[in-house]
Formats: C-alpha cells, sequence, structure tokens
C-alpha cells in the first residue's frame, strides 16, 4: 500500500472515529476569523480589522515561527502575540515547527506538541482549553486521537460552514484568501449561517495590501467583518464560539 493510500484511508477513518460532537442550538448563527502561522501583518492589520467592529478572533501559532520568515513575509513577535492577548484576541496551538501531523509517529507529534505548549506559557498563554489547528490541515487517524485528548477543539482546512452539529476534533473552514476557487462565495456561506444559525469558521494567513495568495487584505477583512455582523452573526474567536454553543447544548 503506497503513503497516499494509506494516508487517505486513515483519514477517511479519522472522520468516523474520536468524535466530541456538539449541537449547534442558539438564537444567531456564528462566524469564526481565524489566522494560520500568525504572520506580522495578522497580529497589526488583521487585529485591527476586527477591532474596529468591536470582535476578536483566533491565531494559531508555531512558536518555531516566532520572529522567522515565511515565504519571505515577516511572522509574528512575541510582543505582537502578547498584544493579542492583551486585547482579547484568543492564541491557539499550531504545533511549533508548522510540521505537517499527518505523518508523525506519536513521539514526535507528542513532542512538538509538548514544545509549542511550553513556548505558549511562557506567553501567558492558559493551556487549559486550548484550541489546536492541524498545519496544512493535514490529520490522520494516530494525530486526531492524540489531538482529540490534549485540546479542546482540533481545527482543519476546508469543507465549508457547520450545521446542526460539529466534530469538535475536525473543525471545517471556508479558506479566506486573495486567491480562491471555493465555491459557494463567502458572502453566500454567510448568508446561509446566518439563515440555518450554523457554524462558519474561516481561515486565512498574512492580512496586507496587495496579499499573498493564501491571504486577505485588510479592507477586504474589515467588510467581510461587517457583512458577518450585518446578515445577524455573532461574531466570535473559536474558544468563546464553543463556550456559546456549549452553553446551550443543555
Amino acid at each position: 500500500m503506497s503513503l497516499s493510500i494509506a494516508l487517505r484511508l486513515s483519514r477517511l477513518l479519522a472522520r468516523h472515529t474520536h468524535r466530541n460532537m456538539l449541537p449547534l442550538r442558539g438564537p444567531a448563527g456564528v462566524v469564526s476569523f481565524t489566522f494560520d502561522d500568525v504572520p506580522a501583518s495578522a497580529c497589526e492589520a488583521g487585529a485591527a480589522a476586527l477591532e474596529r467592529h468591536g470582535v476578536r478572533g483566533t491565531f494559531y501559532v508555531a512558536g518555531g515561527l516566532t520572529g522567522q520568515l515565511e515565504e519571505g513575509k515577516p511572522c509574528h513577535s512575541e510582543e505582537q502575540l502578547r498584544r493579542l492577548l492583551d486585547n482579547g484576541h484568543e492564541i491557539g496551538c499550531h504545533s511549533y515547527s508548522h510540521i505537517r501531523c499527518d505523518t508523525l509517529g506519536t513521539g514526535r507529534l507528542t513532542a512538538e506538541l509538548e514544545r509549542n505548549a511550553r513556548f505558549l506559557a511562557h506567553l501567558g498563554v492558559d493551556l487549559q482549553g486550548l484550541d489546536f489547528a492541524y498545519p496544512f490541515g493535514a490529520y490522520a487517524l494516530g494525530a486526531k486521537r492524540i489531538c482529540s485528548r490534549r485540546f479542546r477543539s482540533s481545527r482543519i482546512t476546508g469543507g465549508g460552514p457547520h450545521y446542526d452539529e460539529v466534530d469538535l476534533n475536525a473543525i471545517q473552514t471556508h479558506r479566506l484568501y486573495a486567491e480562491t476557487t471555493e465555491t459557494p462565495s463567502y458572502e453566500e456561506l454567510v448568508g446561509q449561517t446566518a439563515a440555518r444559525k450554523g457554524w462558519l469558521v474561516l481561515n486565512t494567513h498574512d492580512v496586507e495590501d496587495p496579499p499573498s495568495r493564501f491571504g486577505y487584505a485588510p479592507e477586504k477583512l474589515a467588510l467581510a467583518v461587517k457583512a458577518a455582523l450585518d446578515a445577524g452573526c455573532k461574531v466570535l474567536p473559536v474558544g468563546a464560539a464553543i463556550d456559546y454553543w456549549e452553553s446551550r447544548a443543555g
């Protein structure tokens, strides 16, 4: 069996195991804006676009990228991450080395997560109820088993919004990228999320003008936040969104 076939099978099995299902019942839909790798521009222009509308986001940090360049763009500094925390944003885990988790053995993956936990604790992040995002969205059966025991939630990439219920160990997203061919459009998904009172989680990277192919322009991000609020959705970080849904699950 080739590695690619093995990984596809492992991911297929992961979809149906180690699940933590949460009902989505509430008076309003929820939109969550998340930032992977956390480029410096996400800390500055990204956070500002959300704060302009009085809302906050989730920033998934890989400690090994701190102070580094990624695809020629500066990543976050410790000072920027502390400022995000001080301003009420959520810091999540994105492994330490920004490495694919689907091909790592148990020992190496555990070491990666432990190392990033120490880094986040050094910043003052509360590790209780920590949220995680798989780098590159790369998850598989073994990784999901390990992460389901360590994190309150784990986020993948793609798949669109959730309606009726969500597996907190495999939260899907819609990519908010400058160059995207995903359908339906963001505006259509926001309307559907509001109408069906679901949960739409968005992911992007840098926030600058012009953005990279994995990023989004600051003004467009601000308009996206406004569109979610105008549609009647709540805009919440991932952890706060889970609190919202859990408080209504009983």
